[in-house]
């Protein structure tokens, strides 16, 4: 036993940088579902935008609107609509312009400006949301999720 505690000591050191540096592209926030009549309206969240990854790769070329910007790998969101929704409004503000990517089961959407948004009718299913900077730069964001317009 005692020839085992050495190697799985240098191994653990050995995997804790490698553990720090994929932690960052892991900051995914699951949001809490919704259907119609939910409340609070609207729901609010924050997070952080930018990356190295370009948003325009993740959407493809099946994007509606121009996919501009950084962002991270992995979603800075997920959202499940657990009914359809006649009208839906998701924003996404800040100090500076952003870009906003939504990946959902009726298509990929990308919307750009101090603050993006998506609204309109939404079919249930689960969403993808990707928030980007121009240089990919980190900046802080507020993102809203409204039965209204905002």
């Amino acid at each position: 036993m005692k020839f085992l505690k050495l190697p799985i000591a240098l191994l653990g050191l050995a995997l804790a940088p490698m553990l720090l540096v994929v932690s960052p592209t892991m900051s995914q926030t699951v949001l809490a579902p919704i259907a119609p009549k939910f409340t609070p309206d609207p729901q609010v969240y924050s997070g952080s935008a930018g990356g190295d990854i370009s948003l325009e790769s993740i959407a493809t070329s099946k994007a509606n609107g121009q996919c501009q910007g950084l962002t991270q790998q992995a979603p800075n969101h997920t959202l499940t609509v657990q009914k359809d929704f006649g009208f839906l409004n998701l924003k996404v503000s800040g100090d500076r312009n952003l870009s906003l990517l939504v990946k959902g089961p009726d298509g990929i959407y990308c919307r750009s400006g101090k603050s993006a948004e998506l609204s309109g009718a939404w079919m249930a299913g689960k969403y993808e949301v990707w928030v980007g900077t121009s240089d990919g730069d980190r900046a802080s964001y507020r993102l809203t999720i409204s039965e209204t317009s905002q």
